[in-house]
């Protein structure tokens, strides 16, 4: 029960800004961490749910409830998955060979290849935000824990590089089946709920994160030989945009469909 309590105080002073007494970080303490990791993902969706009711009493509701819904989880994830998110970034986009891109990874300064990336990548999340009705906002709010799921999924079961720490987070024989039936019930629960709210949007929301999904497997083994934790934190953003993204698409080649009709 004591690793069960450490890892979870482990998750949420690691993974969000929420205030939790630290403890030593090591393979024990570590051990069950990923099963909370998900629980972080839901906070953030409740939150936007709750701004979604003050969001109608914006002014330009469309801009300013978007760069909320943009804020709230880098800032209470604390920026966790954007760090590595930018140094998988700036080692792809340095086209070096496998061991150098590796050594980019372990890299703690910022090149510009992430600056750059990290700019766009804002300025495009907002603008898909803005332009998602408010009725999808329950469906991509449930996104921020399947992200993390498939997360903590991969971590469990995808090979690792020889670099990674994964291994920290990853037991072995009965407590790693524990964590692989947490991880996948908070997969269902993600699933369902995306469903339940509206299964328009949720479709769409699910297709995107399945692209995400295979981009990530594409880009762990074709480029890096394995996850390391930063590119595991890489799949976290490129899912959180691409479903906003596909939904987004989706919307648009609908309303086409449907001006086609009418004329």
């Amino acid at each position: 029960m004591k690793q069960v309590w450490n890892s979870f105080r482990l998750a949420f002073s690691m993974y969000s800004i929420f205030p939790a007494r630290q403890v030593e970080k090591n393979k024990e303490n570590m051990k069950y961490i990923l099963i909370f990791v998900p629980l972080i993902g839901a906070i953030i969706g409740f939150l936007i749910r709750e701004w979604m009711i003050f969001s109608p009493y914006l002014i330009d509701k469309d801009l300013l409830g978007a760069v909320i819904c943009v804020m709230l989880p880098t800032f209470l994830s604390g920026g966790a998955s954007l760090d590595g998110f930018f140094r998988t970034v700036d080692a792809l986009c340095s086209h070096q060979s496998r061991e150098g891109k590796l050594e980019i990874l372990k890299d703690s300064h910022s090149g510009y290849f992430a600056i750059i990336i990290c700019v766009c990548y804002f300025f495009l999340i907002v603008g898909l935000w803005s332009e998602i009705p408010l009725g999808s906002w329950p469906v991509l709010a449930y996104g921020f824990v399947l992200s993390r799921a498939l997360y903590g999924l991969s971590i469990v079961f995808f090979r690792h590089t020889q670099e990674s720490k994964c291994s920290l987070y990853v037991a072995k024989g009965k407590s790693k089946m524990v964590i692989a039936i947490f991880l996948f019930a908070w997969l269902i629960v993600s699933v369902v709920g995306m469903l339940m709210s509206d299964v328009q949007v949720a479709v769409p929301c699910l297709i995107g994160a399945a692209l995400a999904f295979l981009y990530y497997c594409y880009v762990a083994f074709r480029h890096f030989g394995g996850i390391t934790e930063d590119i595991a934190s890489f799949f976290v953003n490129v899912c959180e945009i691409m479903m906003p993204l596909v939904v987004l698409l989706t919307n648009i080649v609908t309303r086409l469909d449907f001006a086609d009709y009418m004329m």
